[in-house]
This record gives structure tokens, C-alpha cells and sequence, in this order.
């Protein structure tokens, strides 16, 4: 009976050293994981920053992949937009696959060390990104370079803008106007603008042509005054109807080519676009005949 006991212990007591030792083997394995060796695998490229943080453990990876974006768009400062996507993965014949999560949608990546840096390349995909391994103090300057980089674009940004308004307001002041058609030719408008100034300040007026299906007074017109500002993407007209102060919202297509503008017969947004003074004319007068045939 006391040899049985003996030999329980004994198994139990090899087990333990099983263990112990398969633990200390996958530790050691995992330490010399290449994942494991660095802060983190940094790639830069024309204003963006992407780094993965990584960890291996038992053949299974965890980490995030992060993205800084410098955003610049017309009108606006540019700034830096900050994601961070969870990953999961595990490792293959080849090195590692990872999937990241991008708000619910999967992306699967293959990945592997060439000369001590991560190579990346989204499956489907031909491009191959390199990643090079740092500690966190070099991701720290790869940030802080990304930083200065948003601080010249905001330096040029403003030139920039100081031109693309120039440029819309002279463009403005050479339109004769801008006209809409209803697509039944049931009313026609044409915005006039008589006055822009650079500080985004519109005077002008709003001419609307309208059939009224009278055999006495088949053609109507109403001319309502326009006070308004833009700054050269927006655009916002207040205009008095029927007594009451009304607010038309829209936006310029591209310069000043034409806008969208909300009206208040519908709930819908009008495209108008810039006509020449003989091109009004000619539309005025056409829709003027053609409502007087009717």
C-alpha cells in the first residue's frame, strides 16, 4: 500500500515537473518570438502613421494597429485623426496572420521579418508594407514628426485658403447669374448676385417665373430681394415671403460653377448653375412663349 503511495507521489511529482518544464519551454519560446522584441512596428507614408502593438503567447497574437491621419480639407484646418483598430491573429507556416476589426468589417493580413522588420501585406493585395521595429522612445519621434508635419500644413493651409478665396470671389463677380429649371417647366428661378465681397457678404436678388395655368394671366413673375453670406463651399440666402423672413441653404459644386440651394415650395434641394447674360435671355424668353401658348 505504502508503494502505491509512493509511486502516486511520484507521478504526481513528474507531472508537476512535465508541466513546470513545458511552461518554462513555451516562456522562453515566447520571449524569442520576434513579436515580442520590440514597442511596437511603425510605417509612415505622406501623412499618415500606422503602428502595430503586438504580443505572441502560445502561438496566438494580440494587439492594436493604430492609425494618425493628417486631414486636410478645403475651408477647414487640417488636424489629426487618431483610430485604433483591435487585432487578433496567430502564427503560420509562413510568420503571422492577422485580422483587424475595422467597426465590424475584417481585415485579414500576412505578415513576416525580413532583416528584423515586419513585412505586411493585406490579403488580396500585391503591395508588401515594411514596418520597422522600434522601442518607444523612436515611436515617440515618428509621432512628434507626424505633429510638426500638421503644424506646416497648417502654416500652408493658410495661404492656401487665403488664395482659394480670392480666386472664388473673383470667379463669382465674372457669373451673370445662376438659373433652375423645374424638370415639368412648370417655374424657372435665377439668382442674381449683385455684390460679393471677400469677407463672405452677398447682396442680390431671386427672379421666379412661374405658369399659372391661366388663360388670362398664363405667366407670372416675383423678384424677392437676397441677403446672404458664403465662404465659398457654403452658401446661405435670407429672403422675405409673404411676410415672413426665409432661410435658403446650400453648398458650391466646384468654385463657383453653381450650388445647391434648399427652396421653400420643396423639401428637395435645386441644382443651379452659372449662365451668361444671352443665355438667360434666351431661356427667359422661352419660357416666357411657351407659357403664353398654354
Amino acid at each position: 500500500m505504502r508503494k502505491l503511495n509512493y509511486w502516486g507521489i511520484a507521478v504526481v511529482i513528474w507531472l508537476l515537473i512535465g508541466v513546470a518544464f513545458w511552461w518554462a519551454t513555451s516562456e522562453v519560446k515566447d520571449r524569442k518570438d520576434p513579436l515580442n522584441q520590440s514597442d511596437a512596428f511603425v510605417y509612415s507614408d505622406n501623412g499618415i502613421l500606422y503602428w502595430f502593438e503586438l504580443t505572441s503567447q502560445k502561438g496566438k497574437v494580440e494587439g492594436t494597429l493604430h492609425q494618425q491621419k493628417i486631414i486636410e480639407e478645403v475651408g477647414k484646418v487640417p488636424l489629426i485623426e487618431e483610430k485604433k483598430f483591435p487585432l487578433t491573429g496567430e502564427t503560420t507556416a509562413r510568420g503571422y496572420e492577422f485580422k483587424v476589426n475595422n467597426d465590424g468589417k475584417f481585415m485579414a493580413f500576412d505578415a513576416s521579418f525580413s532583416n528584423g522588420n515586419l513585412v505586411v501585406q493585406k490579403q488580396g493585395k500585391k503591395d508588401k508594407e515594411v514596418y520597422k521595429a522600434v522601442d518607444q522612445e523612436e515611436l515617440d519621434k515618428y509621432v512628434k514628426a507626424l505633429q510638426q508635419e500638421l503644424q506646416m500644413a497648417i502654416y500652408h493651409s493658410e495661404e492656401k485658403e487665403k488664395n482659394r478665396l480670392r480666386k472664388f470671389f473673383s470667379d463669382l463677380d465674372s457669373v451673370y447669374g445662376y438659373l433652375y429649371s423645374a424638370e415639368n417647366e412648370s417655374f424657372q428661378l435665377f439668382v442674381k448676385i449683385d455684390e460679393a465681397l471677400l469677407q463672405g457678404e452677398l447682396t442680390g436678388s431671386l427672379l421666379m417665373m412661374t405658369e399659372t395655368g391661366s388663360k388670362t394671366t398664363p405667366y407670372e413673375e416675383t423678384r424677392y430681394a437676397l441677403n446672404g453670406i458664403t465662404d465659398g463651399i457654403m452658401v446661405r440666402f435670407f429672403t422675405t415671403v409673404d411676410g415672413k423672413e426665409t432661410k435658403l441653404e446650400g453648398n458650391f459644386h466646384e468654385g463657383a460653377t453653381g450650388f445647391d440651394l434648399s427652396f421653400w415650395t420643396t423639401d428637395q434641394k435645386l441644382s443651379f448653375h452659372a449662365v451668361t447674360e444671352e443665355e438667360f435671355k434666351q431661356s427667359y424668353e422661352e419660357f416666357k412663349t411657351k407659357a403664353q401658348l398654354f
